[in-house]
C-alpha cells in the first residue's frame, strides 16, 4: 500500500537584435496586454513547444504533458527527491499478482461540475488504448482489462505482473466521461478536466489561455490567468523575456545564463534533466558485434570535455547507463576511464590493428548542439584509431517510424528521458523488444522479467541495478551525460524547476 502526498559573437548579436525587432513589430497583435512583470493576475510563458492539437492524447512529449497538466490530471505523480510516487486523483493503491487496485479521492469535480468517479478513469484509459490518434497507447500494451467495481475503485489487470504500472500511469490524464457523452466529437474543444486551471482559448501556434479553477479540490493556484505562447526561436524567447514580454521561458541556451544572472528583472533557473544522452551501438552491425570494440569506444570517449566546452559546465556525467535522478540508479557503478591507449590496444585485440572506420549518426534538430558534440566524439575516437564520419539527419528520418530507424543505424548519438530504468532497459536492451540496438542477453532478460513482477520497490531497484552492471560489463552503450534544464524566470516569480521539462504554473507564486 502506498501513501499519497568573435564571428560567432557577431552572429549571435545579429540574431538577438533581429528577434527583438521582430517581437517589437508583432507587439500590437501578438503580445496583447503586455506587462513588465508577472503578477497575481497574469503570467506569460514563452515556450519552445505549444499544443499542436486539443486532442489530449495525440502527443507524447514532456513539455506538452506539462501544459495539459494544468487542466487535466493523472492518478499519480512522482516525487523526484524521494524517487517515489504519490497520489493525485488516486488516494492509495495496491499491487498484487496481475492486478493493481486504486482507491480514488472523493469529492472531486470536473470543471463543468460533474463528479469525478472510477467510470471517468475507465473511459480515459480505454480512449488512450483505442483512439486512432492516441500516441500514448503503448503504455498499456500489457493491459488486458480496466474495471470500476464501484465509483471510487479502479482495477487494472495485466497479462503478466507489472510492477511499473505507476510509471505507465504518470502523465496519463483523466477526462470526463459525462462530458464526452454530452459533447461527442466536440468535447476536446472544451478541455474539461479536474485541474487547477480551466481552459479559456487556444490558437494553433498562438496563445493558450487558462484561468484559475477557484473550485479546485486541492491547493488553489496563486496566479489567476496563465497565457502560454509558442515561440520556437531561442533568440526570440530570450528577447521577449528581457523586454518584459514574457515571465518564464524554457530551453535557455547555455551561453545566455550569465546574462540572465546579471539582469535586474530576470534570473536563470536550472535543474538536472531526465534525458540521458549516450552513444548507441547496434550489435547486429559490425564491428559492434564485438565486445572488445564496444569496450574500446567506452575507453576512447570523455564526456567531461563536452560538458565543459560545449555546455559550459551545465551537464552531469553519467557513470553508468542511468542518470542520478532515475529510479534504478546505482551510485556504485563506475564508467570506463578515459584511456585512448587502452582503447587502441583493445582494437588491436579485436583485429583492427590498422584502426577502423564508422559512421556516427545524429539529429541536430532534436538534440541541442548535437553536431558540436559529435565532432568532439569523433576527435576523441580518432586518438584511438577510429575514423568517424558524421552523418546529420533530420529527426523524422533519423528516428523513423519504429524508433531510430528500425535498427538500420549502427552507431548514433541519442537522448532518452526516463523516470524509471525499466523504460530504457525494456526498450533498448530486452531481447526482441525493439531493433534500436538489438542487444541480447539472457540474464538481462531474466532480470527485466523478474523486476516486472517484484512488489517490493527496494528489491526491484536492486534488480535494476544488477541490469546496469551487466550492461556496463558488456559495454552495451557509451554513457555520456544528462544536461541541465535551463529556464529564464522573472525575479518576482517564485518557482523551482522540474527535471521532466514541464513548466507548471500552479507551482509558481509571486513575490
Amino acid at each position: 500500500m502506498m501513501r499519497s502526498d568573435s564571428p560567432a559573437i557577431k552572429r549571435r548579436t545579429f540574431l538577438k537584435q533581429g528577434a527583438l525587432a521582430a517581437l517589437g513589430a508583432l507587439a500590437p497583435t501578438a503580445w496583447p496586454q503586455l506587462s513588465w512583470s508577472a503578477s497575481k493576475e497574469r503570467l506569460m510563458i514563452l515556450s519552445s513547444i505549444g499544443l499542436d492539437t486539443l486532442h489530449p492524447y495525440a502527443h507524447s512529449s514532456g513539455p506538452q504533458y506539462g501544459i495539459w497538466q494544468h487542466m487535466i490530471e493523472p492518478l499519480v505523480e512522482i516525487n523526484y527527491a524521494r524517487k517515489d510516487y504519490y497520489g493525485v486523483l488516486a488516494e492509495s493503491w495496491k499491487f498484487q499478482g496481475n492486478t493493481w487496485v486504486f482507491r480514488l479521492r472523493k469529492g472531486i469535480r470536473f470543471h463543468d461540475g460533474s463528479p469525478f468517479t472510477a467510470q471517468d478513469v475507465v473511459h480515459s484509459v480505454n480512449r488512450i488504448r483505442n483512439d486512432k490518434r492516441s500516441l500514448q497507447k503503448s503504455n498499456f500494451d500489457d493491459l488486458t482489462e480496466v474495471q470500476a467495481p464501484d465509483d471510487y475503485t479502479v482495477v487494472f489487470t495485466t497479462a503478466v505482473p507489472n510492477a511499473v504500472m505507476l510509471d505507465r500511469l504518470q502523465n496519463r490524464f483523466i477526462l470526463s466521461k459525462s462530458a464526452a457523452e454530452k459533447y461527442g466529437e466536440d468535447v476536446d474543444q472544451r478541455a474539461i478536466g479536474t485541474g487547477p486551471y480551466k481552459f479559456v482559448s487556444w490558437q494553433r501556434d498562438g496563445n493558450l489561455v487558462m484561468t484559475r479553477n477557484d473550485d479546485y479540490w486541492g491547493t488553489k493556484a496563486a496566479i489567476k490567468e496563465i497565457v502560454l505562447k509558442k515561440v520556437g526561436e531561442d533568440a526570440a524567447r530570450m528577447s521577449g523575456l528581457l523586454a518584459g514580454q514574457g515571465d518564464v521561458v524554457n530551453n535557455v541556451p547555455v551561453e545566455e545564463i550569465a546574462r540572465l544572472d546579471k539582469h535586474p528583472r530576470v534570473r536563470a533557473e536550472k535543474v538536472e534533466g531526465l534525458r540521458m544522452y549516450f552513444l548507441a551501438m547496434n550489435v547486429t552491425h559490425k564491428p559492434f558485434d564485438n565486445k572488445l570494440v564496444r569496450q574500446a569506444f567506452n575507453y576512447a570517449v570523455d564526456p567531461t570535455v563536452v560538458i565543459k566546452h560545449i555546455y559550459e559546465g551545465n551537464g552531469y556525467v553519467m557513470s553508468g547507463p542511468l542518470g542520478a535522478n532515475v529510479i534504478g540508479y546505482d551510485p556504485k557503478i563506475k564508467r570506463y576511464a578515459y584511456d585512448p591507449k587502452k582503447a587502441k590496444d583493445l582494437l588491436v585485440q579485436a583485429g583492427f590493428a590498422n584502426g577502423l572506420e564508422v559512421k556516427l549518426y545524429f539529429s541536430p534538430d532534436r538534440y541541442p548542439k548535437a553536431k558540436e558534440v559529435c565532432q568532439v566524439v569523433a576527435d576523441q575516437l580518432a586518438k584511438a584509431g577510429v575514423k568517424a564520419e558524421l552523418v546529420s539527419q533530420e529527426f523524422a528520418i533519423f528516428w523513423g517510424s519504429d524508433g531510430v530507424n528500425g535498427g538500420k543505424i549502427p552507431f548514433y548519438y541519442v537522448g532518452r528521458p526516463a523516470i524509471d530504468a525499466d523504460t530504457v532497459y525494456d526498450q533498448y536492451y530486452r531481447s526482441g523488444r525493439t531493433k534500436r540496438v538489438s542487444f541480447q542477453n539472457a540474464e538481462v532478460d531474466r532480470l527485466i522479467d523478474e523486476q516486472h513482477k517484484t512488489e517490493d520497490q527496494k528489491k526491484r531497484v536492486a534488480l535494476l541495478q544488477q541490469i546496469g552492471r551487466i550492461l556496463m560489463d558488456e559495454a552495451a552503450l557509451v554513457p555520456l551525460y544528462t544536461l541541465a534544464e535551463i529556464y529564464g524566470v522573472a525575479r518576482n516569480v517564485i518557482w523551482k524547476a522540474h527535471p521532466e521539462e514541464k513548466v507548471l504554473a500552479f507551482d509558481m507564486k509571486i513575490r
